[in-house]
């Protein structure tokens, strides 16, 4: 036989892992079948997820309207920071907001036998619930309709709570929450009534905490203006009109942003003009005193005129700069304060036109909206909202040091304009007294009356711009449900069932053939030693050890003779040989292959005997039903002679020389002069001799008769003997401790390829060496079982 140069070791076997699946193929199908049952059970009952989208568009500022322009000098508001505003949308105080003003912190749903499910907008009652500052409370009651005018509710915290009545229409104060369910008029009360209902009550922070995490905020393009707003939720027309609610309150959000300085700006004017004009009507009364006691109409000469239109002008330049001054210890408390900065009232509207703090005043405005829609109402911070502080106080100062600035400059012009103002005094001086008088009321109703105009001025460009304002916020597309249920994934449930149901039982094989330490087939031998393969012997159904003397036609025997035959390729019969039936452990079946063999042989015709080394076990004679009272222990011994020591079987071909007695020394007694005795006188009666020996890995027993023996069959059992003994073989062959020596499996199960009679071994009984006998097929010396 030609040897095999490589050993592969425990290379995978992939043919044999098909042919396990396809002995496994029910197992296979089954874990198959439950999969793909398990993805229909969630296909069929999870809860459907539809995806609802919409877009809308930030206009860019060049679009704002004209009294905007006029009241703003095209710069308030001008700075607005797009990456924010996704983050904007997604803020708790503006999402709670849309959830409050859409009372879903209210609902009602419908148990089924599998899942429950919100019923929205097709029933014919609502709930809605009592705003309050809160804290708000969560509770799940069971509600039933009782008929068109009463329901009833159960509480579910608390374990055999009772049934408590209320009218439709009517606010309940009911385990901390005050709400009311009341008739939507939308639809008849028929056949609601009766029907099991779960009133659902959550804090609508919970709730707003909801939909931030299922809201899905994007820009539709780099660089662009447009948002895309996704909403996945298992009732479309709810996320339809959440969506439209949620961009509904952002327009008014930007509104607000707009008209909050312009609301405050009114304000601040409508009370200096309230105080003003208290004065501009005492002034007024003197100046009709003075007219009626003077009997003069109040009309002053060219001279007196002169002076006065030149003080009036110069006094009122000086009232501007007071103004100014005002507007700045204004500015400057209130940035030190702890007020709101999003209502200060902006520098334009005391005509203050320095471009750098009316634009630094018009960041912090932004900057403190933005804040307010960030912090949510635990006042969670995150790095953001910290920048944003950050860059907030930066701003508060860099506007103080303006304020300085602008403040020193003021201060000469005022020192200038004091000066012409006394210049143009000293000339009223040189008036008559009754002009210097009457000069002197104008003087005073003229300033008030200029400032009032003033005041009035920007109060109607701050009111004309509020009106006209529009928010730069366009819906571009309105919110629609878009396309199918996005999950449950039917198709792609379906392709990992099937991977899944094939993938399992796949690794399942692929690990059983990873981690299997017992010799399987023919295969594993071949990759193990390069000790030639000689044949397999069949499983063994009956307990009869015997088999081919109680059953000569039987499988068993067919494999016999086909051992046989392929022995002659190894030994000359005609030299009347001698083997050795050995193992690496028991229970491997070399007493089986022992018995049978050499019943075989006897079969033929051949005179055999089987002699029973293993001393230390001997159990061969309870096989054939002899005695073990003599055997090879005593003939070894000394105490019987050849003759004495040979028992006949059952056959007349067939002798036996059992252990015997168990002996103190056995290893001692086989390397006795006697044995080789024993051999030669042996050799000289007999045809065959087979010799069975204890196990190589226990004892040495086999190794001191190795150097009798024409040749050595090592017997292997499928699933039995470890793959590490088949090295350990290995190793005895290519040290020389055991030469002229093949290899026999044994215990094949007839069980599919891959492990029965056929995996490797042609089909049947024929494994590799030679034409077997006995029934053929096709002529080819292949055998069947009869």
């Amino acid at each position: 036989m030609e040897e095999r140069n490589e050993l592969t070791g425990n290379s995978i076997d992939w043919r044999r892992i098909g042919y396990q699946a396809l002995r496994y193929w029910f197992l296979i199908v089954s874990i198959l079948a439950i999969a793909i049952a398990i993805a229909f059970y969630n296909n069929r009952y999870s809860q459907r997820i539809y995806p609802v989208v919409a877009s809308v568009i930030i206009r860019e500022r060049e679009e704002t309207n004209g009294a905007e322009l006029l009241y703003k000098n095209a710069i308030i508001d001008q700075y607005r920071n797009y990456l924010n505003e996704p983050y904007i949308l997604r803020s708790y105080p503006l999402v709670q907001r849309v959830v409050e003003e859409l009372d879903f912190d209210v609902a009602f749903y419908q148990e089924g036998y599998v899942r429950t499910s919100e019923v929205y907008k097709s029933l014919p009652f609502a709930g809605k619930r009592k705003r309050t500052k809160g804290p708000y409370t969560s509770r799940s009651y069971d509600f039933k309709l009782i008929d068109s005018a009463t329901y009833s509710l159960r509480s579910q915290k608390i374990l055999g709570a009772k049934e408590v009545v209320f009218k439709l229409g009517e606010w309940v104060s009911f385990e901390g929450n005050e709400f009311v369910v009341e008739p939507t008029g939308l639809m008849p009360f028929n056949g609601f009534v009766g029907v099991p209902y779960i009133l659902s009550i959550k804090d609508p922070f919970r709730v707003a905490g909801e939909y931030i995490g299922k809201l899905d905020i994007s820009w539709a393009e780099e660089g662009s203006g447009v948002l895309n707003i996704r909403l996945n939720g298992p009732t479309p027309q709810k996320d339809i009109d959440f969506i439209l609610g949620l961009i509904k309150n952002y327009q008014l959000n930007d509104l607000d942003k707009k008209n909050t300085t312009a609301n405050k700006t009114v304000e601040f004017i409508k009370s200096q003009l309230n105080i003003i004009s208290d004065s501009l009507k005492i002034f007024e009364g003197q100046l009709q005193l003075f007219k009626k006691e003077n009997k003069t109409s109040g009309n002053l000469d060219a001279e007196a005129q002169r002076i006065l239109t030149r003080v009036e002008s110069l006094e009122i330049q000086r009232a501007e700069m007071l103004m100014k001054a005002k507007y700045y210890d204004y500015l400057n408390g209130y940035l030190k304060s702890d007020g709101s900065l999003d209502q200060i009232v902006l520098p334009s509207s005391f005509g203050i036109s320095d471009p750098v703090l009316v634009n630094m005043v018009n960041k912090v405005v932004d900057l403190q909206l933005e804040l307010k829609l960030f912090l949510d109402r635990e006042k969670t911070m995150n790095p953001l909202v910290v920048n944003k502080l950050s860059r907030l106080n930066e701003l508060k100062r860099e506007i103080l040091e303006s304020i300085d600035g602008l403040r020193s400059t003021d201060k000469i012009k005022m020192s200038f304009l004091d000066t012409q103002i006394n210049a143009a005094e000293r000339q009223i001086g040189y008036l008559p007294l009754a002009e210097r008088q009457l000069v002197s009321i104008k003087r005073n109703y003229s300033l008030l009356e200029n400032l009032y105009l003033f005041l009035m001025q920007k109060m109607s460009e701050a009111e004309i711009s509020k009106a006209s304002s529009a928010s730069d916020i366009l819906m571009v597309n309105p919110p629609l449900q878009s396309g199918g249920a996005i999950y449950p994934k039917v198709s792609q449930n379906y392709s990992v069932a099937t991977v899944l149901g094939l993938g399992i039982p796949f690794l399942l094989l692929l690990f059983m053939e990873l981690f299997n330490t017992k010799v399987q087939s023919k295969d594993d031998i071949d990759k193990l030693t390069v000790v030639p393969f000689i044949g397999g012997i069949g499983h063994k159904k009956s307990i009869n050890n015997p088999e081919v003397l109680t059953s000569p036609k039987s499988a068993i025997a067919e494999s016999f003779r086909a051992l046989r035959s392929n022995l002659n390729y190894f030994i000359d019969p005609k030299t009347k040989p001698l083997f050795l039936i050995s193992s690496s452990i028991s229970g491997e079946g070399k007493t089986f292959t022992s018995i049978n063999l050499a019943s075989i042989f006897a079969l033929s015709g051949k005179m055999t005997l089987i002699v029973g080394a293993d001393m230390r076990k001997p159990k061969i004679y309870q096989d054939l039903q002899l005695s073990n009272a003599k055997g090879l222990s005593t003939y070894l011994s000394g105490m019987d002679d050849f003759d004495q020591v040979v028992q006949q079987t059952s056959n007349e071909y067939l002798h036996l020389v059992s252990g015997g007695p168990v002996p103190p020394n056995p290893s001692e007694l086989l390397l006795s002069p006697r044995m080789e005795e024993f051999i030669k006188e042996a050799r000289s009666r007999y045809d065959f001799v087979i010799i069975d020996t204890p196990p190589m890995a226990i004892v040495t027993d086999a190794f001191v008769l190795t150097q009798f023996a024409d040749h050595t069959l090592f017997i292997v059992r499928q699933n039995y003997t470890p793959k590490s003994l088949i090295r350990t073989a290995q190793e005895f062959y290519s040290s020389g401790k055991l030469k002229n020596m093949s290899i026999v499996l044994k215990d094949i199960y007839k069980s599919g390829p891959g492990y029965g009679y056929g995996y490797g071994y042609d089909y049947y009984y024929s494994y590799g060496f030679g034409k077997g006998y006995g029934k053929r097929k096709n002529g080819y010396g292949y055998y069947t079982e009869e």
